[in-house]
C-alpha cells in the first residue's frame, strides 16, 4: 500500500467514525469532527506505526468512546479533589 493509498483510507475512516456518530448522536458532522479531531483517537488514527488505520470504523468509534469515558472519570477525579 502507497502512502497515499493509507493516507485516503486514514481519511475515509475518520469521516466514516463522524458520519456514524452524527447520527447516533443526532448531531452534525462538524460538532463531531471539531472534538474528534482533538483526541487522542484522531492522532492514533493518522499515526501510520499505530496501525489504528488498519481497523473498521466501529473499532475505532469504540476506541473513541473509551476515551471519553476514561476523560469524564478524570475530570470527576479532579473536581472531587483526589
Amino acid at each position: 500500500m502507497t502512502e497515499a493509498q493509507r493516507e485516503y483510507t486514514m481519511e475515509v475512516l475518520a469521516a466514516m467514525v463522524i458520519e456514524d456518530r452524527a447520527k447516533k448522536e443526532s448531531r452534525k458532522q462538524k460538532e463531531i469532527l471539531k472534538e474528534f479531531r482533538k483526541s487522542q483517537t484522531f492522532g492514533m488514527l493518522f499515526d501510520p506505526e499505530c496501525e489504528l488505520w488498519m481497523n473498521g470504523p466501529d473499532y475505532i468509534s469504540d476506541e473513541y468512546d473509551i476515551e471519553i469515558e476514561k476523560n469524564k472519570s478524570c475530570v470527576i477525579v479532579d473536581y472531587l479533589g483526589q
